[in-house]
């Protein structure tokens, strides 16, 4: 990676908006850069929302869920305002979709991602050692994945302290296999159409299946709604947990029962429950 990727992928650099604050007027700036410039056309972008002033701030990097079929970066709610009021830069960023991907195509994605934040986000007002990764749904699996089974880059993030957290927000994708055997050894159309008809491959996919013990991981945040299948939820979030927990690494887990799947994402920096419970866990890594 290097720095003159910043100026050769800007699509959209220095857009000014003016969001409304808590009482008072609140300057972003939102620049939307190709994050993939060697794809060209196909490159996926994000979205980075910063703010006056911003300097070495911590970096939130938004990962948007959708089956992994649909979906986009500019789907944040109120997030990016409610962070940079936080002392956040924000990002937000695409990845490709199935069917013209597959699963291990978006995990280089946001690999390419993190890289491309790491070296070039000073230039935004973050730091590039202060990196925290959130996804919701799908987007939620694969920063799961990203945590356990990193690619080159975030493998490197991982080990320097870069990326020191990863905040898995309401999906079942952690165990496929226990998901097909449930179903008699097939998925469920919902997953079988992206994981395949392949046990090999419904393993390789699993993040559970990456927990080591004394493995070194960011701290993670599981949270889980209480939408379809509640308690098919909970349960596979705390065995989850309860897998993390076996690294010796820190790991918490947020109830979120009370909420469905779209309000446990949309509801962020809304609700104070849900807002609280991932303030504090940041803010003991911030």
């Amino acid at each position: 990676m290097c720095v003159i990727s910043k100026v050769l992928s800007v699509v959209n650099a220095a857009i000014f908006v003016v969001l409304v604050g808590t009482g008072n007027l609140f300057a972003a700036h939102v620049d939307t850069i190709n994050y993939r410039p060697e794809l060209k056309r196909g490159s996926p972008k994000l979205d980075i929302y910063s703010f006056d002033g911003a300097k070495n701030a911590p970096v939130l990097i938004y990962v948007h869920g959708g089956a992994w079929k649909r979906g986009r970066r500019q789907q944040v709610g109120v997030k990016p305002r409610y962070y940079n009021e936080k002392g956040y830069v924000f990002v937000s960023i695409d990845y490709r979709l199935i069917p013209s991907v597959r699963i291990e195509d978006q995990l280089a994605d946001i690999d390419q991602a993190l890289g491309w934040i790491a070296d070039n986000i000073e230039h935004y007002g973050g730091d590039g050692r202060n990196m925290h990764l959130m996804g919701h749904s799908a987007g939620a699996h694969l920063v799961s994945m990203v945590g356990l089974a990193p690619g080159k880059i975030a493998k490197s993030l991982i080990g320097s302290g870069a990326l020191r957290t990863v905040i898995s927000n309401d999906t079942m994708a952690y165990d496929m296999s226990r998901i097909a055997a449930a179903g008699g050894g097939v998925l469920p159309s919902m997953y079988g159409g992206v994981f395949g008809r392949e046990p090999e491959r419904w393993e390789r996919l699993s993040p559970q299946n990456y927990v080591k013990k004394s493995q070194n991981l960011p701290a993670f945040l599981i949270l889980y709604s209480g939408q379809g299948f509640a308690e098919a939820r909970k349960i596979t979030s705390q065995r989850f947990t309860k897998r993390l927990l076996t690294t010796g690494s820190t790991v918490e887990l947020f109830n979120g029962s009370k909420f469905n799947h779209r309000q446990m994402t949309v509801l962020i920096g809304v609700d104070d429950e849900l807002t609280g419970a991932i303030d504090r866990f940041l803010w003991r890594y911030k």
